[in-house]
């Protein structure tokens, strides 16, 4: 049904094929687009009905689409015309949010060190938009907008520098629009299940590569000729020596230059330049994909897709997988086989066998493979700071690494097999730091006053022990604790999903996040928040407090080490600033924590940290970027010092896994481990999963797709909301998998934990 409105917004009637008596219409399509964010519709109805008088220029159509979101258009044309069906009126229109903005003229304004939303925000002030979801996207950057340009021009203007998509819509209530909003984002749509396989939805598909547009080195220009001397070693171009000796065979760098005339830091223009660079450092491979919705049109998807949407391409014929983004597409109300979608952003995947490889029994052979032949072993030592210590005061580790050949094999060696030793100046044994050495692992801590004497400190590895291969075992597992969803009186009652759960056996609770959308966000400007809850271990509600300004809660640290609990966090400082920092305060029941200094601690931080804690090692974890993921171990003391040092760094993209293909549910670290939980359900290509990395080896554990069975469903959401190691009353490793289920309003928030043990290997 389509609703049509008059000038001033109020509803004048209805178009509708299944109503009785309503005007009908044909030949309707609406066309959006990534590119710009164009988004068009048009729609065809008999010229005798009497509301034809209503469909005119000016006027305005309004239709709930696929993603139960209401979209309105102004008809800007329409076509008065006579065929072999009769006299017809072809109306075409264009969101209104197109026509607002560029109603709307906005002023010369530089705006420095500021967020995407709060540039926004300047260019809609007249218009009557507002921004509705809100992500962090891109980075804080200074902007500039030229004086008397339209707010369309000034929207463009942002979500080009920022690199933000939008998503424009209204609210309605008893039949008035109340509300028009944006969602800003960092990218629309989801990343989902769906496939489009050749001979099924897509009609013609081909692969081009072409070398015509590689670069190895670029000139950027900004406003003015603005250069990147100033920020660049004096040089005025960024280069990629890598790619340089691997496509051009180290020659003199393949040079372009590339202008945006909007730029006027030097800085920005560099940042900009090393992105665009990325894009153009080897051959490009384009892909012209021809489809069609045809799976749709017959019924053969519960689902649709939608604008910004990843899927799959399929030809197995060419042995081609692709992951995709929809940049486009066509929908019509009246006839759906004119449904079609257009896919851009192309990354071809490496074809897999599918299921088989996730279960246990493969992973056992795998790693037994690694395991084999433990005649050929080598151990190297290497210091994390240098050997020399300066009159005997420092400290320093030392880490084993064990290889079998040329393969890293360090972390399928249990942590009592490791043999530390230290030997004296006149060749005795110190007896006392060896037996405190027993079952560490393959790291060592030791101290100038350890070595003053000249002291030789050597590791071997027990080769006669059995071997062993740590992983999940989900068939041992168990629901924990079941959160709670009704609440005490005179306690703000939040139904939405939890973000993070961490559990502390020592003291009995569990402590867990959910986005705050209440009204003490007016306190912070609206910034993003959340509640934390603490709970007993069964689930019981004990207490809470807000944390405004903090983000939405996808990841916080419990740090027990004073005695008292302590929250680490992501955190946004007051407007007007609104720089990204990093915070941690004491856990005081129902306070609502600000940005200040009742904390006791807050540094601002040159990027947006997600932050955690390691309890096992008194590490804080800190967690920046998107697309370029890494986990970072860090000193408390650095922090509290002011300093952002990683003493060991993670990059994510090492596993595997791309926000491309996987959604991003939690971060976190035990040292040595880091853990990389992402999903968006147990079935579809997006499942809940999880990655552990060996941050000292740099190397995979293991990586363990959650399997359905284990977990009863509830309603139509499955989703992991992160999965974390913890030690048990006993000392035992175990895992912890946070499950957000349920429907909208009705969500079930459940934490089940299952043993992380290493399995045997008997045939080694």
């Amino acid at each position: 049904m389509l609703t049509v409105l008059n000038r001033q917004r109020i509803t004048v009637g209805v178009l509708s094929n299944d109503m009785p008596f309503s005007c009908p219409f044909w030949d309707d399509e609406r066309n959006e687009k990534l590119e710009n964010f164009d988004d068009t519709y048009t729609v065809t109805i008999p010229a005798e009905h009497e509301m034809a008088e209503h469909i005119h220029e000016g006027n305005y159509i309004l239709f709930e689409d696929e993603q139960a979101k209401l979209r309105l258009f102004r008809i800007y044309e329409a076509e008065n015309g006579l065929n072999m069906q009769g006299r017809y009126i072809k109306a075409t229109a264009e969101n209104a949010f197109i026509y607002d903005l560029n109603a709307t003229i906005i002023s010369n304004k530089v705006l420095t060190d500021i967020r995407a939303d709060m540039a926004l925000e300047y260019i809609l002030q007249q218009t009557g938009w507002s921004i509705g979801k809100r992500e962090f996207v891109g980075q804080i950057r200074t902007i500039e907008f030229a004086d008397n340009i339209t707010a369309q021009a000034g929207l463009q203007q942002v979500i080009s520098e920022y690199k933000a998509e939008i998503d424009a819509y209204v609210e309605s209530f008893g039949g008035q629009i109340i509300n028009y909003k944006f969602d800003l984002v960092d990218e629309r749509g989801n990343n989902t299940a769906k496939r489009f396989e050749y001979a099924r939805d897509i009609q013609g598909l081909k692969r081009i590569t072409t070398d015509k547009t590689m670069y190895t080195a670029l000139i950027p220009l900004g406003k003015d000729g603005l250069t990147i001397k100033s920020v660049n070693d004096g040089l005025n171009y960024i280069y990629d020596d890598e790619a340089n000796w691997l496509y051009n065979d180290g020659r003199e760098y393949l040079k372009g230059v590339i202008t945006k005339d909007t730029i006027t830091n030097a800085q920005a223009l560099k940042d900009w330049a090393l992105l665009e660079l990325e894009k153009v450092n080897h051959p490009l491979s384009t892909y012209e994909v021809d489809v069609i919705l045809l799976a749709e049109m017959l019924g053969y998807e519960p689902h649709q897709v939608t604008l910004g949407d990843t899927v799959r391409v399929v030809d197995l014929d060419m042995d081609i997988t692709l992951s995709a983004r929809i940049i486009e597409k066509t929908t019509s109300f009246s006839d759906p086989s004119k449904n079609k979608v257009v896919l851009g952003d192309y990354i071809e995947l490496e074809n897999v066998t599918p299921l088989a490889i996730w279960e246990l029994q493969a992973q056992i052979e795998e790693a037994k493979k690694q395991i084999e032949e433990t005649k050929t072993w080598k151990v190297e030592l290497f210091s994390t700071s240098g050997s020399t210590f300066k009159n005997n005061v420092g400290t320093t580790q030392l880490i084993a690494r064990v290889y079998d050949g040329k393969t890293n094999i360090t972390n399928s060696i249990e942590r009592g097999d490791f043999i530390w030793e230290k030997i004296n100046n006149d060749g005795t044994h110190d007896l006392v730091w060896e037996d405190a050495q027993i079952g560490v692992g393959n790291v060592v801590n030791i101290s100038g006053e350890d070595v003053f004497i000249n002291a030789t400190i050597r590791c071997s590895v027990n080769q006669g022990s059995e071997a062993s291969i740590l992983m999940i075992n989900e068939g041992q597992g168990y629901l924990f604790a079941e959160l709670p969803r009704e609440f005490p009186a005179g306690v703000e009652v939040n139904l939405s999903v939890m973000q993070c759960a961490q559990i502390d056996v020592q003291n009995g609770y569990i402590y867990w996040s959910q986005e705050y959308y209440g009204s003490k966000k007016s306190k912070v400007g609206g910034q993003q928040s959340y509640n934390i809850y603490r709970t007993t271990l069964d689930g019981t509600f004990v207490d809470m407090m807000w944390v405004l300004g903090g983000g939405h809660g996808t990841m916080f640290g419990v740090d027990t080490s004073s005695g008292e609990a302590h929250i680490w966090s992501y955190y946004v400082t007051p407007l007007p600033q609104a720089e990204k920092a990093i915070a941690m305060f004491k856990y005081v029941p129902f306070k609502e924590q600000f940005y200040d200094d009742s904390m006791a601690f807050k540094l601002e931080a040159p990027d947006g940290f997600r932050v955690t804690y390691d309890q096992t090692s008194d590490y804080v974890v800190m967690s920046p970027g998107v697309s370029n993921l890494t986990i970072n171990v860090c000193k408390k003391s650095d922090l509290f010092a002011g300093r952002i040092a990683p003493l060991y760094t993670f990059r994510t993209k090492d596993c595997g896994f791309t926000t491309t293909l996987y959604t991003l549910q939690g971060l976190h670290v035990m040292f040595p481990y880091a853990y990389l939980s992402a999903g968006g359900n147990f079935t579809g290509a997006d499942k809940n999963q999880l990655w552990c990395w060996d941050m000292v080896s740099n190397s995979l554990v293991y990586h363990h797709v959650f399997q359905q069975k284990y977990y009863p469903a509830q309603g139509s959401t499955n989703e992991c909301e992160g999965a974390y190691p913890f030690l048990d009353a006993n000392g035992k490793r175990m895992m912890q998998l946070n499950l957000g289920q349920g429907d909208g309003g009705k969500r079930y928030n459940r934490i089940y934990v299952m043993p992380e043990e290493r399995m045997m290997d008997d045939d080694n």
